[in-house]
């Protein structure tokens, strides 16, 4: 079993991608909860500092933008990097990416989750999961939040509502907002989910030109 480091949040997959590596899925479970901010939001704003404090959860930075998210148990990151032909083009290797996930999802979860706003994947109009990338030169790395079993009154707990949201969205609070893939249905264990997502985006990457 790989052991992953929470705390580095994949980093190391850009540099592994920008010195020849083919490409890199790596998908895993967070053991504990912590707060990941976008590069360029303010802790202050968009999360609840002093309550990550009192409960010993790490308030992160990622190397792409977006919003924050709360991972923990019951979640799964996915990551991917490699070397595509576009220089610092975003969106066509997002849609790509985030497409590739959608089929994975329903493949391994067997539930049909569609592309809504940017980046994010809902059922029916809940938000499942969200999606950030980094660009430097020729390297894309794409990281995704999937929302499995995770218990949802962490999201409350530890993030104030967005100062920036999607159409769809609506103004709904976090509770009414977001879902998991348990509620929508899906009963695979987490190690089958895990593993079955990270092998069918494996399969399908060299589609990320």
């Amino acid at each position: 079993m790989r052991l992953v480091n929470p705390f580095s949040l994949d980093e190391d997959l850009p540099d592994r991608a920008e010195g020849g590596a083919c490409g890199i899925v790596r998908v895993w479970e967070p053991p504990g909860a912590a707060v990941v901010l976008g590069r360029s939001n303010a802790a202050e704003r968009e999360a609840r500092p002093e309550v990550c404090e009192r409960d010993g959860v790490p308030v992160l930075r990622r190397l792409g933008g977006g919003g924050a998210v709360v991972l923990g148990p019951g979640c799964l990151v996915v990551s991917l990097a490699k070397l595509v032909e576009e220089s610092l083009v975003i969106g066509p290797y997002m849609e790509k990416a985030v497409g590739i996930l959608a089929e994975a999802i329903h493949r391994v979860a067997g539930v049909p989750a569609e592309p809504r706003g940017t980046g994010d994947l809902c059922v029916g109009d809940r938000k499942i999961l969200g999606s950030s990338v980094f660009r430097r030169r020729r390297v894309f790395f794409y990281q995704a939040s999937l929302l499995v079993s995770m218990d949802l009154v962490l999201v409350d707990k530890y993030l104030r509502h967005p100062t920036r949201e999607p159409e769809y969205r609506r103004g709904r609070p976090h509770r009414e907002f977001l879902t998991t893939l348990r509620a929508a249905g899906c009963e695979a264990p987490m190690r089958e989910l895990t593993a079955g997502i990270e092998l069918e985006v494996s399969r399908r990457l060299e589609e990320i030109r």
